[in-house]
């Protein structure tokens, strides 16, 4: 929702839409009571939420805890769990203002114990956890500088009673990158444009933990003489967990076109003289592309309008192209989730498409429900409520056998609920957080990391 939003126009506006800013954004929450674990319900998970724009850590496993706040001034907005859950990093606002002010990067222990400031500088490309080591990568400007000051890229580790130790650092010269699965090399993407005199294409590189370029991939036609409106860059690159492929949004060089969908495409990168499928349209959103943990298929949030609230469906696709499932187009559908254990199963939200409309004491899909679709080809509603609550952000376990989610009673204001068989039971209550862009929900409110 927030992010950098100034009075910009062209790429600049592009490159911070797509990271989920708005200059719609419904302002600041209203204070809410100080959030309280309401069930004595074990939860073998670590869940980090937000309220009254603060950070709070909740050890689910340990039936007397309450939840722990770790930030008490500025707007805190969650990143990602390390893999192995040792660290949460963040994101800290100063000033009270997400909006026009430039926000900086936190890390904090599991038991909230130790947080401390990763990088002076100001964040500009949200920062991404390797797969399998305590080693994240970020890109920050300069600081007091503007989004559209030279950028650095920056590989850091971090280890226990330790400050983060920086491995690498470059040039940021690409528009997006994404962590290779053996977490020993890098994937950029980098602009299409026309200087001196010659066009050329949306390019993918393949790149060492140093910075040496090993390939490059040529993934479109250079934008044609005359050509104003053009496919400008590869954005929210999300790699298989193989390796072979990636999945990307397609954004255009003009950030009204692009606020309104983007082509959603996917390349092979075995077969790098092949061009990439295209295989739909949809709001550059990385949380709403999603593979299946052993990339044989992948779900994604197919639509076009920026508004979230109606016009927005679930497609799963094999590595053929071919569409193994699809929602109905009255529906609006949004995080798709993978179970981590087969037969995987894709959770999702699903609710009835609504008419944009913000009213703080309403929810903005009434009724709105989590599904899942399973390994056989059902599709079941496996939440339940009145059409006075939204379920959001489905966060399974690892068996697939709990179910951790956020259940709205207002727009800006829920509960972290959790199921276990046919029981729901209310586990956290006043989690409270932004309606997001045009009610995309993002940054999300809640990560967890479960315990296997």
């Amino acid at each position: 929702m927030r992010r950098f939003w100034r009075v910009v126009s062209g790429i600049t506006l592009v490159a911070m839409m797509m990271t989920g800013g708005s200059v719609v954004a419904h302002g600041a929450e209203q204070t809410q009571p100080a959030p309280v674990r309401v069930s004595e319900t074990a939860v073998p998970a670590q869940i980090a939420f937000t309220s009254n724009q603060q950070l709070w850590l909740l050890q689910g496993e340990d039936q007397g805890s309450q939840p722990i706040q770790v930030t008490k001034d500025g707007i805190a907005e969650i990143v990602q769990w390390s893999t192995d859950g040792s660290w949460l990093l963040f994101m800290k606002y100063p000033d009270d203002d997400s909006y026009y002010t430039s926000g900086y990067l936190w890390a904090v222990n599991k038991d909230g114990s130790r947080s401390f400031q990763v990088d002076q500088r100001p964040i500009r490309e949200k920062p991404k956890w390797s797969h399998a080591a305590n080693q994240f990568a970020y890109v920050v400007g300069k600081a007091n500088g503007d989004a559209e000051e030279e950028k650095t890229f920056v590989i850091a580790s971090i280890e226990e009673g330790k400050d983060a130790a920086i491995v690498h650092t470059s040039k940021a010269d690409f528009v997006d990158f994404s962590w290779m699965p053996d977490d020993k090399q890098i994937l950029v993407s980098k602009e299409a444009g026309k200087e001196a005199g010659k066009s050329k294409p949306i390019t993918l590189e393949l790149r060492d933990l140093g910075g040496k370029t090993l390939k490059t991939f040529a993934i479109s036609e250079p934008p044609k003489t005359g050509e104003e409106i053009y496919a400008w860059s590869a954005k929210g690159m999300k790699v298989s967990p193989d390796g072979k492929h990636v999945a990307y949004f397609v954004p255009y060089n003009s950030a009204s076109l692009s606020a309104d969908g983007v082509p959603i495409q996917w390349f092979d990168l075995s077969q790098p003289n092949k061009k990439p499928m295209e295989i739909g349209m949809g709001l550059a959103y990385p949380q709403w592309l999603s593979w299946s943990p052993d990339g044989k298929e992948l779900a994604f949030i197919h639509g076009t309008d920026r508004m979230a609230t109606y016009h927005k469906y679930v497609r799963i696709i094999d590595l053929t192209g071919k569409v193994r499932f699809e929602g109905e187009e009255d529906k609006v559908q949004s995080f798709p989730v993978w179970t981590k254990q087969a037969p995987y199963r894709l959770t999702y939200t699903n609710g009835q498409g609504t008419e944009y409309h913000f009213d703080p004491q309403k929810v903005m899909v009434p009724g709105q429900r989590i599904w899942v679709h399973t390994a056989a080809g059902e599709d079941m509603q496996i939440t339940k409520g009145t059409q006075e609550t939204a379920d959001l952000y489905p966060n399974p376990s690892v068996d697939g056998k709990q179910l951790l989610f956020v259940r709205l009673d207002e727009a800006q204001h829920g509960s972290i609920y959790v199921k276990a068989g046919d029981k729901e039971t209310e586990l956290v209550r006043h989690v409270t957080g932004n309606i997001g862009y045009y009610a995309n929900y993002l940054p999300e409110w809640i990560q967890v990391f479960w315990k296997e």
